[in-house]
């Protein structure tokens, strides 16, 4: 009977040791952070008007894609810094309310995604929504550069 017992112990501990969750280091935590806070740029330089500083979000290199919201179409780096120029030099009174960042950092790359409640005048006209976003991140000598850009109304 004891040692029924001590083998029921003994499966017990070593199922509840197999069942936690690693703790997450403090290098992942600092740079999902990190990454939190150049998401949160991004969208502070759309309103600002810094065009420079949105480009240099971007991985210049032929390896960076992006699709949406404007264009249908695969865009290289190239095309995204034009549309994203005449974008941003075409709308006032910009808001952005990002809600829901969710950063998963693989190594030296990660992917983040969240919702964007914006609002802006364009041509005289207010337009509001929701959209949803991915930003896939590289880690480069410069920092973290955007390789890949996915965003797309959100209509629940």
């Amino acid at each position: 009977m004891l040692r029924i017992n001590l083998f029921a112990i003994v499966c017990i501990i070593i199922v509840a040791i197999g069942c936690q969750q690693p703790e997450e280091s403090t290098d992942t935590t600092k740079t999902e952070e990190e990454l939190r806070t150049i998401i949160k740029q991004i969208w502070v330089d759309v309103v600002s008007g810094d065009l420079e500083a949105l480009r240099s979000t971007h991985l210049n290199s032929p390896k960076f894609s992006k699709f949406g919201p404007r264009i249908s179409e695969r865009q290289d780096v190239k095309s995204t810094n034009e549309t994203e120029t005449e974008h941003v030099l075409s709308i006032s009174d910009a808001s952005f309310d990002l809600e829901d960042i969710k950063v998963d950092v693989f190594g030296e790359m990660a992917v983040t995604t969240f919702y964007n409640n914006y609002s802006f005048t364009k041509n005289n006209i207010r337009v509001q929504g929701k959209g949803r976003v991915t930003l896939v991140f590289l880690n480069t000598e410069e920092g973290w550069k955007i390789i890949h850009e996915h965003s797309s109304p959100f209509n629940p």
